[in-house]
């Protein structure tokens, strides 16, 4: 742990609350990246270092509308009517939450009910394609 180079940029190494985290300290110069390391590890110690992670201050709603938006028109209009389709079931379930709020066990949840609803296998990998896909485009575009 400490300060490591990778290629020519100084790269930082540290664990914050059980978590490994490797940042770059975005300098060739190593006196700079030191410095740049010990204010890091002492905002830690004072308890002013805090994570944002991405996506923290999105909601499945603004996703999703942003993906229907952009992305959506770019469709056959038969598929854009599929991925109205998909949202009006997505949405209810979704829509209150932040996108960092939205894991694994909640998106079987969602499997489990429209399995009751009497909904086709197929009609809920659609859904969840949707939803993949989204979050994809998030991730690598927006």
């Amino acid at each position: 742990m400490g300060l490591f180079k990778r290629g020519s940029v100084w790269w930082m190494d540290f664990v914050y609350k059980g978590t490994r985290i490797r940042r770059s300290v975005e300098t060739k110069d190593r006196k700079l990246a030191q410095r740049i390391y010990d204010k890091v590890k002492g905002e830690i110690a004072e308890g002013k270092w805090f994570e944002r992670l991405l996506g923290q201050d999105k909601t499945f709603k603004e996703l999703m509308e942003k993906y229907m938006l952009e992305h959506s028109p770019k469709k056959s209009p038969k598929q854009h009517i599929r991925y109205k389709s998909s949202l009006g079931h997505l949405s209810p379930y979704f829509e209150g939450f932040a996108l960092t709020e939205i894991t694994p066990k909640m998106i079987n949840e969602y499997k489990v009910k429209r399995y009751g609803e009497k909904a086709a296998p197929g009609t809920i990998n659609r859904e969840l394609n949707l939803m993949r896909h989204a979050f994809s485009m998030a991730v690598k575009e927006w």
